[in-house]
């Protein structure tokens, strides 16, 4: 009996070390015209909300003080009985970067777009992934 005890203490154990193992990060670099643009979330993209923190350096690495994520558009074209799906997410700074919850409601191609102003010109940063 005690071996058995042991064994199911064992197998329990395990999985809550398991459960309890952090999911890999995402994080993606996207540069246009001497900007770039960070974005970090805690989990790889997945289908529901996805928290993706937002930082805006220059092309060397230095935060820009004046720079405002404006919007940051999900895309995924049309498909066979589907479609085209478009969703603004909304942006919100929060101390050196900008937060936006991006709920991606299904799985396929999704193509991102981040729309960054900076001295009152409009700078876009794209990217696709496949979920």
């Amino acid at each position: 009996m005690k071996k058995y005890s042991f064994l199911v203490f064992l197998i329990i154990a395990s999985l809550i070390f398991i459960a309890c193992q952090k999911k890999e990060a995402f994080k993606k670099e996207l540069v246009n015209d001497g900007y770039k643009v960070v974005i970090i979330s805690d989990q790889p993209p997945h289908v529901g909300i996805n928290k993706w923190k937002i930082f805006v350096y220059t092309a060397d690495g230095k935060p820009v003080e004046n720079a405002v994520v404006k919007n940051v558009n999900g895309y995924m074209p049309p498909m066979p009985g589907m479609p085209e799906m478009s969703f603004d997410y909304k942006v919100q700074k929060v101390a050196d970067y900008f937060e936006s919850d991006v709920n991606l409601s299904m799985g396929g191609t999704w193509q991102m777009t981040i729309l960054v102003e900076i001295d009152g010109k409009p700078y876009e940063f794209k990217f696709g992934f496949n979920l």
